[in-house]
């Protein structure tokens, strides 16, 4: 009872400050990466917090398994270096009451991992696509940003406005730099609004000039207008809102499937993504007991090299999963010989870890022998 209490208390620490850091850093980074996209014209700047908080519950899985990862190692990494160890075995203490312990402490957090990627996950996917097809849906000149230059979604077309549209439509001083086929165009007007005509998107131009020649050359033709109209994008093409059901879920990317589409599925594609997502917690539970052997060292030995072996073990065992997923992808492996394979030979290692360190019953006994 005393081992479960301390146990669990220091690992609790542990986890919560592995969990602070590691989200902090994550938030930061999404922060940079989305203000990014927003600056570029990739994503909509009123969805700047929606866009973060999608791109934080998609990673959350893998913080929370790398907090609890490390909240184990670092609570018995202490133990051991402060012969702690040696006391609970001179208690009594069994070797498997410790994995007794962390495996209760890890449950809940396990089962948190395993709803977020299980069931969050696609969710999340699903809805950050959307945002970002909504955005790219618009309207070059409603996705330009006052006073900066925002290439079209062609890549074709450079716009500037000078003043953002109002609840009209009506945009002021405008420029629209246009390169095709060797051939540059530039378009200057006062005013731009726009309108829909023959199943197409117009942007209507007023007094203006355009200027267009052939690069490297100055073959200049200079035309002044009072009206004009430009073609921004056709709406005639067929959306995903209007395609059959079966033809939306062939073209829906693997990781924004529900799992239960993907687990009644056969699709080599659909079930390497089914083998990641199930992957995922399975590898946390097996990471989690993993890190009490690699945490058994030498009380006089440097931790740098105990952390740096803890960590790749941890990264391998992640890549591994990745390409697992592949092979399934590929074709190479089958959904349940690919899952035995990595998920067997991780319990294999951990096996093999526990009984070098004498954590296993019997080794314990032969050590003691």
């Amino acid at each position: 009872m005393l081992l479960d209490t301390s146990l669990r208390q220091e690992m609790a620490r542990h986890f919560g400050a592995a969990f602070t850091v590691l989200f902090s850093v994550v938030l930061t980074l999404l922060l940079i990466r989305v203000l990014g996209q927003a600056t570029e014209g990739l994503a909509d700047p009123r969805d700047l917090f929606l866009l973060i908080g999608l791109a934080c519950l998609s990673y959350l899985q893998f913080i929370l398994g790398l907090a609890l990862f490390l909240a184990v190692l670092m609570s018995f990494s202490r133990m051991y270096r402060d012969s702690e160890m040696v006391i609970w075995f001179g208690a009594g203490a069994r070797p498997g009451q410790f994995f007794g312990v962390v495996l209760r402490f890890s449950a809940p957090v396990i089962a948190v991992i395993a709803l977020l990627t299980l069931v969050a996950w696609p969710w999340a996917n699903r809805q950050d696509e959307a945002l970002r097809q909504r955005f790219e849906q618009r309207s070059d000149l409603s996705r330009a940003a006052p006073g900066q230059f925002r290439r079209s979604a062609s890549g074709k077309r450079v716009f500037f406005i000078g003043k953002g549209a109002d609840g009209k439509g009506l945009a002021r001083n405008i420029f629209i730099r246009e390169l095709d086929q060797g051939r540059e165009t530039i378009t200057l007007a006062r005013e731009a609004a726009l309108t829909t005509r023959d199943g197409a998107r117009y942007l209507l131009l007023s007094d203006g000039h355009r200027y267009v020649h052939t690069l490297g050359m100055s073959d200049y033709q200079i035309t002044g207008f009072g009206s004009m109209g430009v073609r921004l994008s056709a709406l005639s093409a067929p959306s995903a809102a209007v395609l059959p059901a079966a033809a939306r879920l062939a073209n829906t990317p693997s990781r924004e499937i529900d799992t239960i589409v993907l687990a009644l599925s056969h699709k080599p594609r659909w079930l390497g993504e089914l083998s990641w997502r199930i992957g995922v917690p399975i590898s946390s539970v097996l990471l989690v007991l993993m890190a009490v052997p690699l945490a058994a060292t030498n009380p006089r030995a440097g931790r740098a090299l105990q952390l740096m072996v803890a960590v790749l073990v941890y990264l391998v065992y992640l890549n591994m999963l990745n390409a697992t997923q592949h092979w399934i992808e590929a074709g190479v492996l089958r959904l349940g010989s690919g899952l035995l394979l990595l998920h067997g030979g991780a319990l294999l290692v951990l096996l093999l870890l526990s009984r070098a360190k004498g954590l296993l019953p019997g080794a314990l006994r032969l050590q003691r022998a």
